[in-house]
């Protein structure tokens, strides 16, 4: 009886676990896309001015998704083995704890997370003057500044209100091929 008890236990813990994983399942093609596309939103900002000889991209994400975050370094040094315009990329991966270890980035990647953890992040993004790209873009509403808007075509997306806000500009070309995020957008 004993035996039979730790047996369901067991499968339904496997089971919950499983739906846990499945619930930060993010897309392999579209980690791909960001990976070739976070340098590139570094060099079309005026966050290339504070760059010296590397782009430091941080990707901050839960305990839960540090393989999701290992998998899009792994992509974006594979995409960039020399780096970008004469700069090496350094790719930074902490937790929303660790907030601090990115201090001198040029840009934060987010996964998802808590309200709490998106705003503390970017209270500390907007104080460091760093530009924020989330896989959600539904975290554009948060104050993110730029996503990628998934349709007929895939286009990055950028609050405009949440760039100016926090003193950030980008190159009019990046503008003019994106999609503009209004807070109207659901």
């Amino acid at each position: 009886m004993l035996v039979k008890f730790v047996k369901v236990l067991l499968l339904f813990a496997f089971l919950f676990n499983t739906t846990m994983v499945s619930a930060t399942d993010y897309d392999e093609d579209v980690l791909e896309i960001f990976s070739k596309l976070l340098p590139r939103f570094v060099i079309m900002s005026d966050q290339k001015l504070k760059v010296k000889d590397q782009i430091n991209i941080c990707v901050v994400h839960e305990d839960i998704e540090k393989g999701t975050a290992s998998s899009l370094i792994e992509k974006t040094i594979h995409n960039y083995p020399q780096g970008i315009k004469n700069y090496n990329i350094k790719l930074i991966q902490t937790d929303f704890t660790n907030l601090s270890m990115c201090k001198n980035s040029e840009l934060f990647f987010l996964f998802n997370s808590s309200e709490k953890n998106i705003i503390e992040t970017l209270l500390f993004a907007k104080k460091q003057k760093i530009l924020t790209v989330s896989y959600d873009a539904s975290l554009l509403e948060n104050g993110i500044e730029v996503s990628l808007f998934l349709g007929r075509k895939i286009l990055p997306y950028i609050n405009v209100n949440a760039l100016k806000r926090n003193g950030i500009i980008v190159d009019p070309i990046l503008l003019r091929i994106s999609k503009i995020y209004m807070q109207t957008d659901k």
